[in-house]
């Protein structure tokens, strides 16, 4: 593989990780393996800001960590704690169904923002990678439905 994508720069590895430390660790170290063998690759991790011990080393292996402001998973009586100023309503307290519905929202919007700094406006995406641990992500749903 070259050094560079197809127009000069370096190609770029986007790891994703959702959930609780069981489901992020391991992506983590996937993505800090990749970024030691693979040197010619800015590799990216991005999870919730939770997951904040990761960051040192990650940065030893020369990967950025990006985190989200998301919870991993929420208890039923946490969202109490949680405000979106954002998408509050006046119409008096929302149901759990609802705050949920929210938080999921933000999340994604949060996620989408980061892929977007990452990969800006360039039009090219070759020799880049995006890993996404989906499951993860799956759990920390059920986990909030559960709760």
């Amino acid at each position: 593989m070259d050094d560079c994508g197809g127009d000069g720069r370096r190609p770029r590895a986007v790891f994703m990780a959702f959930g609780t430390h069981g489901d992020v660790f391991p992506i983590a170290a996937l993505a800090a393996a990749f970024a030691k063998d693979q040197q010619q690759y800015t590799v990216v991790f991005i999870t919730h800001s939770a997951h904040q011990s990761l960051s040192t080393h990650l940065a030893a292996s020369n990967v950025r960590y990006m985190p989200v402001a998301s919870p991993p998973a929420l208890a039923a009586e946490q969202l109490d704690s949680i405000s979106y100023d954002s998408v509050q309503s006046n119409a008096g307290p929302e149901s759990f169904s609802r705050r949920k519905e929210i938080i999921q929202t933000e999340h994604r919007k949060a996620c989408l923002a980061s892929v977007e700094e990452v990969f800006g406006n360039d039009p090219s995406i070759h020799s880049d990678f995006t890993v996404i641990n989906f499951f993860a992500r799956r759990l920390a749903s059920c986990r909030i439905v559960s709760s």
